[in-house]
């Protein structure tokens, strides 16, 4: 097979084909925008920015409340005496409040006393003072005068009433204007928003929280425009029907606020010439709030934060937020559409742009999670960046685009599958399938280990079986050795009639290759040895295993034409491992490693060094070692062959041939290395040229 016939499809047609599948998706999450319960669900992730981000700190402490609470109501008459909250007023007055304003309707007369009406409404027309009133829509009494503001009106549609219900005249004619609280919830039930100004026959009508800022300000001109609202050249963005989106700055409670009882304490320690209970400074030049905040008054409102929060601190929320600016904005509706758009967009790339659809998928996961993250810092800022069908949008193009991706790798991977099944191992197939880039000639260079096992005098074996024999014996202990090497994290590269080449760290990486090697080899050894038992028991002639291993650097990939290739190893390295296998024979040992091996397999595994010899085909000398076995494996007995054999090599390196003979004599009936070591020294003795001056302690071996 060709490569092209393998490619995977080309990374634009990829994109391109999910960028398509993340616009329909797009769209029709965008349709389903459309829906009240989506408009739900953004208010619901609009209050978690709230809980995520509060400001209470940014509070404006010049906004103070006076509020009825529990305390109060258990210390002071009820209903409350009218004149009560005329002292309160002067007391105010006096301690230099800018605006005091009213979150009580006052409607009906006082139960106390005719003139109690009389008064409050005098002393509030001694200063700056707001009072609420209620509009309606169909019945109650025309619009008194100072309830209208001068404002120009250039667009925009507002909500409009024809009655309203205003406090006791005695009371309102002494405010300086009045003020509508008649407002509505979203349809969840939470107050997020304000409306700003209502529209009557008589003229312009502004809400409470507008009211006090307005007198707070001076009394500036004040239009709007439909889109926002303008006092005193300070634009005011606003959403439908001239609405302010209310940035709360935390849970009830943020504002600096007072129980009533303390002020009307501090009036009795006035009254008495006592020090007063209350500091006077925080009321100087501020915006004083006096309403409900006990339960049974009914004024609590459900907000972001609680279900149950005073009403007044509502407004004081409003008037907070139109003093300093600080309210949300929300981003107009084609900002939502291109936020969705390039949500998508980036999700799409992202997905499509990796070969790995785990990797993708995970990539993908970034656009929303930057979106939300992004809304966040917005909304720290006062800005409101919609969120849900955004990155539902997103969502929905990865899950999406994810389907076709893994539909799409899917066919490809078959189709791989069933073309090199037949000529690569499962590892190796299973390897190209997740890469795909494999298939492309070529390697990349690594450190690994390398394995060579043959079986000794093979083919005199073979000669004493019937092929069929043969062939059940040999694949039985390819089988073996193949389980073992794969169950170690081997590749098994290819079977030369009964000699089997493998590696370790490729195509799958890992540092402790060396060790894994080893502990194959070990291992095939012991299985091989099992089998033997076996097989002589069955009459079959015992099997002799040699392993040669090497570690160092490698090419390892794709090799051959662009019709036929194999993955496979290539390098100095692996001709080494190559050659240990044969020198075996040359030591009387099974299992042959460098030095490279021998140390980067670490300490859990006992070697002997053996000699230094120049290989065939290599002049760099190499430092031999036999793998005896793991250190855990480990027999105490055979430390004392071991030393007498470290110390004839150490003679032998210095050219002392007798004393090294002698030395390997020591245990050459019992370990096949010293035999073989001393009967070299013995011939080396003999021969002076050995002994030279030139001899540098190097065996050169004579053939493969």
């Amino acid at each position: 097979m060709s490569r092209q016939g393998f490619s995977p499809r080309s990374r634009t047609v990829r994109i391109l084909m999910v960028l398509l599948t993340g616009l329909a998706v797009t769209a029709s999450v965008w349709a389903i925008s459309r829906l009240d319960f989506h408009d739900d669900l953004e208010r619901s992730t609009l209050d978690l920015r709230f809980r995520l981000s509060p400001t209470q700190e940014d509070a404006d402490s010049s906004v103070i409340l006076v509020l009825l609470d529990g305390g109060s109501m258990d210390k002071l008459p009820w209903p409350v005496p009218r004149q009560l909250y005329t002292d309160v007023l002067g007391l105010l007055q006096e301690w230099g409040a800018c605006v005091v304003a009213f979150d009580i309707l006052f409607d009906l007369p006082s139960t106390y006393s005719f003139t109690e009406d009389s008064l409050f409404g005098e002393s509030a027309a001694r200063g700056s003072t707001t009072f609420v009133m209620a509009l309606l829509q169909r019945e109650g009494s025309p619009v008194p005068s100072n309830a209208i503001i001068p404002a120009g009106i250039t667009g925009g549609e507002l909500d409009s009433a024809r009655y309203c219900t205003p406090p006791n005249p005695m009371i309102a004619r002494g405010a300086s204007i009045l003020g509508s609280t008649s407002d509505r919830q979203d349809p969840d039930g939470v107050f997020r928003s304000v409306r700003l100004i209502s529209g009557t026959p008589s003229g312009t009508v502004p809400s409470l929280p507008l009211a006090v800022a307005w007198m707070a300000l001076g009394r500036p001109e004040v239009t709007f425009d439909g889109s926002s609202l303008s006092i005193g050249g300070t634009r005011i963005g606003t959403t439908g029907n001239c609405r302010l989106q209310l940035a709360f700055h935390g849970p009830a409670g943020t504002y600096r606020s007072y129980p009533l009882a303390d002020l009307t304490a501090a009036l009795s320690a006035r009254a008495a010439g006592q020090p007063s209970p209350v500091d006077p400074a925080p009321f100087r030049d501020a915006v004083v709030l006096i309403g409900y905040a006990a339960p049974a008054l009914y004024d609590l409102k459900p907000t972001p934060y609680s279900a149950q929060c005073p009403g007044v601190e509502v407004l004081a929320t409003a008037v907070d937020n139109l003093l300093n600016g600080d309210y949300i904005h929300k981003y107009p509706e084609w900002v939502s559409i291109a936020t969705a758009l390039l949500v998508s967009a980036l999700t799409a790339i992202f997905l499509s742009s990796v070969n790995r659809i785990s990797l993708g998928a995970v990539l993908a996961v970034l656009p929303t999670g930057l979106l939300l993250l992004a809304s966040l810092l917005l909304f720290r800022r006062g800005y409101w960046l919609e969120t849900v069908w955004p990155a539902t949008a997103g969502i929905l193009t990865m899950l999406a685009g994810g389907l076709y991706l893994f539909s799409s790798e899917s066919r490809r991977k078959q189709e791989i599958r069933n073309a090199f099944s037949q000529y690569l191992s499962p590892d190796v197939v299973a390897h190209v399938t997740d890469n795909p880039e494999m298939l492309v000639l070529g390697g990349d260079r690594r450190r690994m280990t390398a394995f060579f096992s043959d079986i000794r005098g093979f083919t005199g074996i073979s000669e004493k079986l019937s092929p069929e024999e043969l062939v059940s014996i040999l694949n039985r202990y390819l089988t073996t050795m193949t389980d073992i090497i794969l169950d170690t994290g081997g590749t098994v590269d290819k079977f030369e009639g009964d000699a089997i080449v493998a590696f370790w760290g490729a195509p799958i990486h890992f540092e402790d290759h060396a060790a894994r090697a080893c502990s194959a080899a070990l291992r095939c050894q012991e299985a091989h040895a099992a089998m033997n038992a076996e097989l002589s028991g069955d009459g079959y002639p015992e099997l002799v295993t040699r392993i040669g291993m090497a570690t160092g650097e490698m090419v390892v990939g794709n090799m051959g034409s662009d019709r036929r290739f194999d993955y496979t190893i290539m390098g100095s390295t692996v001709n080494l491992g190559s050659r240990l296998e044969g020198v075996n024979k040359v030591y009387g040992t099974s299992i042959m490693v460098p030095y490279e091996t021998a140390r980067d397999a670490g300490d859990d595994f006992v070697f002997r060094e053996l000699d230094t010899v120049r290989v065939v085909g290599q002049q760099q000398p190499v430092k031999i070692y036999q793998l005896i076995c793991e250190r855990k494996d480990f027999e105490e007995d055979r430390a004392a062959s071991m030393q007498t054999y470290a110390e004839g090599l150490a003679l032998y390196r210095q050219g002392r041939f007798t004393d090294a003979a002698e030395a390997f004599s020591k245990s050459e009936s019992e370990d096949a290395p010293s035999a073989i070591m001393a009967e070299r020294c013995r011939k080396m003795s003999r021969d002076p040229g050995d002994g030279s001056p030139e001899w540098d302690g190097v065996y050169n071996l004579m053939s493969k």
